[in-house]
Parts: C-alpha cells; sequence; structure tokens
C-alpha cells in the first residue's frame, strides 16, 4: 500500500475516533506505518489530510445534487428516484459525511451541516417550490420542510437500514412526501399573504 493511501485510511480512523481537533499526527503516522516526515512528504498539515479525505466527495455531491434539483424542476414524479439517487450517494460515503457532521470542528468545515442546509439544499428546494407554485413560496415555509426532510435523510443514512430497507423506504416516504407537496401548492395558491 503506498503512503499516502495509508495515511488516508489511518486519518480517517483517528479522524472518526477522536474528531479532528483531538485526533493525533503521530496516532495517524504510526497507525499507516509511517514516520511523520513521510507525512510531511504527503500532506504540509493535519488538516490537509482531512481535506483529502472529505473535498472529492463534496466534490462529486455537488455535481449529484445539481442534477437531482435539475430532475426535481422538471418533473415532480422524479422524486422517489432522485431521493434514491441522493441517500445512495451518502450512503456509500457515510463515514465523510460523519466527518464533515461531526468530527470537522477546527477545519474549514467547521459547521458544514449548517453550511449545507442553509447554503447548498435551501436554494435548490425554494427554486423547487417557486418554480412549481408559479410564485415566490414564504422561505420560512421552505426551511421548515428542508429541516423534515433533513432529519428523514438523516434517519436513512445514519440509521442502520440495509439498501433494501433504504429503498423501500424512500418508495414509501416518496408517495407520503408528494402527495403533501401537492397538498400544500394546493394551500398556497390560495394563499394571498
Amino acid at each position: 500500500m503506498d503512503i499516502r493511501n495509508a495515511l488516508l485510511i489511518s486519518g480517517k480512523e483517528e479522524f472518526l475516533a477522536h474528531g479532528f481537533e483531538n485526533a493525533s499526527l503521530r496516532t495517524i503516522c504510526k497507525n499507516a506505518g509511517v514516520t511523520t516526515g513521510a507525512f510531511y512528504s504527503h500532506f504540509s498539515r493535519k488538516e490537509d489530510l482531512f481535506l483529502a479525505l472529505v473535498e472529492p466527495m463534496i466534490s462529486e455531491f455537488r455535481r449529484v445534487y445539481g442534477e437531482v434539483i435539475r430532475r426535481e424542476l422538471k418533473d415532480l414524479t422524479t422524486g422517489a428516484d432522485n431521493e434514491l439517487t441522493s441517500i445512495t450517494y451518502a450512503i456509500k460515503h457515510r463515514d465523510e459525511f460523519r466527518l464533515l457532521f461531526d468530527c470537522s470542528k477546527g477545519t474549514k468545515y467547521e459547521g458544514f451541516k449548517d453550511w449545507l442546509l442553509e447554503e447548498f439544499f435551501l436554494p435548490g428546494y425554494q427554486a423547487v417550490f417557486d418554480s412549481h407554485a408559479g410564485k415566490p413560496v414564504d422561505p420560512a415555509l421552505v426551511r421548515v420542510v428542508l429541516g423534515m426532510k433533513f432529519e428523514e435523510y438523516m434517519e436513512l443514512i445514519f440509521g442502520g437500514y440495509s439498501m433494501e430497507q433504504v429503498k423501500k423506504l424512500i418508495t414509501q416516504l416518496a408517495v407520503f412526501s408528494e402527495a403533501g407537496f401537492y397538498r400544500l401548492l394546493e394551500e398556497i395558491e390560495f394563499d394571498d399573504t
């Protein structure tokens, strides 16, 4: 195994176990079977190792989510497929999301969950609501709905379900969500405040 890969594996384990701030560079190197000198030939600092673990996933997730939103803007009936795409990706990268949500204090990604909700997901959700309502929808309403969906996603990603269970639950929850969304659009249509 090459040194960089050994450091990535060891770093992920150490960051998951202790968080970025409390992770020991010495332990990372020891568990990777390398010296700290070898570490510094691949990474300038501990945060660079953390970034190498999470940034490729973040970049790809941006692309995946962008496609999901484009499909959702065109056709709401793609909801179950879109959610399955997003959740499947997140499950495959569960460790990276856990690093970002629970272990990133002291890195530039500290507060990632709040950023993900407010800066990443919220604009897409707002666009879908506005597009299908045919007018601007109250951002507070969109934020509340997003918060509920986010909790659903966290349960599906981190709840220990098998992929077979996740697929079944997404299909069932999509029926619930789609019916609720259309009913909500009817309510919005008659709300002139």
